[in-house]
C-alpha cells in the first residue's frame, strides 16, 4: 500500500510539474516555410511574442539542408524531398536569423512580435 501511494504522489508531482511548464491556455504558433533551390521560401516570417513556435519545413530541393538558428538555439538536417519538424520555445519581441549551414547564402529572418 505504502508503495502505490509514493507512486501516485510521484505521479502527482510530475503533473503539476507540467502545468506549471506549460501554461494554461498557451498555444503553439504553427510556422510553415518551404526551400527551393537554395532559397527559404518565404525568407522573412512572422510569429506573435510568447508564445511557442513549431516550424514545418519543407525541403523541395535533391539536397539536404541543414535547418539552423543560433539565437533559436535549433539545428537539424532535413533530407531532400522531405518535411522537417522544429519546436522552439516562446521568444520575446526582436529579429531572429536562421540559415541552411549547407549552404551558406540561404538566410532568413524570425521577426516576433
Amino acid at each position: 500500500m505504502k508503495l502505490f501511494q509514493n507512486v501516485l504522489a510521484a505521479g502527482a508531482v510530475t503533473l503539476l510539474t507540467g502545468a506549471v511548464a506549460m501554461p494554461a491556455g498557451a498555444a503553439e504558433t504553427t510556422i510553415e516555410i518551404s526551400v527551393k533551390d537554395n532559397k527559404f521560401q518565404p525568407a522573412e516570417l512572422k510569429a506573435p511574442a510568447d508564445t511557442p513556435i513549431v516550424f514545418k519545413v519543407k525541403n523541395l530541393d535533391g539536397a539536404p539542408v541543414e535547418f539552423e538558428s543560433e539565437p533559436l538555439q535549433f539545428e537539424t538536417v532535413i533530407k531532400p524531398n522531405m518535411e522537417g519538424v522544429v519546436k522552439v520555445k516562446a521568444q520575446k519581441p526582436g529579429r531572429y536569423e536562421f540559415f541552411d549551414d549547407f549552404h551558406q547564402g540561404n538566410k532568413g529572418t524570425l521577426v516576433v512580435e
